[in-house]
């Protein structure tokens, strides 16, 4: 189930259900991102806008109750707490999963986007009552531009990857198919996984409490990351080569400082297709690598990226 202004990403959706028992009893989904949402409705149901499954043996038993239960709960705002209420009748807890996003959010969703839990993205809502994901484009071009690097590996979609160029002190991280965050400067991972705040509260437009950790976006220009966007999907032999282009701030958003004016004006990286069965047989899925080629040299413009798995003892770590 889902709202009329929710997204699947059903390739993502199978992938995660064909995880669970289907003759068992199971009520998948998330809650919101607005704490005060959490505390206005509930905390253990699954959100109608960000979607919920139910298994087939708790909908058959949903079917014998479901009238009462409108009748019982006639009070409630909506269907999903209807069904959660219905389902905890039958002593059934809700099966939480990160990819189901309520995006109980105003303002600009990048900061969730570009730091996508690790898990698969499996549903998008309320995308027309925010920013549009890319700055220049419409809300539905957006969702176009998103769904051209889904379909060519649905897996990857959002996935975060995190590397360093130790020699220049820059810091990447790469949401695959969206956006690339580069840091003339060191930063840890543990802080790069944390979303920037670029976006309010749905209910008061406040700054928060959110059900995750923020970092605030600095006022300074250069104390923001160099911002690049999907611009580009070319499919490879095994795999895909995604073209990133840099934002352009607005004039007086622009930092002027060296660093800034000479990286690249485009990142291209490099990537294997994900298994299909990855987020199936994965109990314990681990971030991928990324690596910068060439030893970090630009040419015309470009800086080249590969995404790969990570070695069993390698860790994202800082050198010093």
């Amino acid at each position: 189930m889902g709202d009329d202004d929710t997204v699947f990403f059903s390739d993502n959706l199978v992938s995660v259900l064909a995880r669970y028992d289907h003759d068992l009893t199971y009520y998948i989904g998330g809650n919101s991102e607005s704490v005060e949402q959490n505390v206005a409705h509930a905390y253990d149901m699954a959100y109608g806008g960000g979607g919920f499954a139910i298994s087939y043996p708790l909908a058959a038993r949903l079917v014998g109750l479901m009238d009462g239960c409108l009748e019982r709960y006639s009070n409630f705002y909506g269907s999903d707490q209807r069904v959660s209420a219905c389902v905890s009748e039958m002593g059934v807890p809700l099966t939480k999963l990160g990819g189901f996003h309520q995006l109980d959010i105003r303002g600009d969703p990048y900061g969730i986007l570009a730091a996508h839990p690790l898990t698969p993205l499996v549903s998008l809502h309320h995308l027309d009552s925010m920013k549009p994901m890319f700055p220049s484009q419409t809300h539905l071009d957006s969702l176009k531009s998103l769904l051209r690097a889904y379909r060519l590996d649905p897996g990857r979609i959002l996935q975060q990857s995190i590397c360093y160029d130790h020699r220049r002190k820059w810091s990447i991280s790469v949401s695959w198919g969206y956006t690339i965050q580069l840091y003339p400067w060191l930063i840890g991972a543990r802080e790069l996984q944390m979303p920037l705040q670029t976006f309010k509260t749905w209910g008061t437009w406040s700054d928060g409490p959110f059900t995750f950790n923020t970092r605030p976006v600095s006022s300074d220009p250069c104390q923001q990351p160099i911002i690049y966007f999907l611009d580009q999907v070319i499919f490879v032999r095994g795999g895909s080569v995604t073209i990133y282009k840099r934002f352009v701030a607005s004039e007086g958003q622009q930092c002027e400082r060296a660093e800034y004016a000479h990286a690249a004006q485009r990142i291209v990286v490099s990537s294997k297709k994900m298994d299909p069965r990855y987020w199936i047989k994965e109990a314990a899925p681990r971030r991928q690598c990324c690596e910068i080629k060439n030893q970090g040299i630009i040419t015309n413009g470009d800086l080249e990226v590969r995404i790969r798995t990570c070695k069993p003892t390698e860790s994202i770590t800082i050198s010093v």
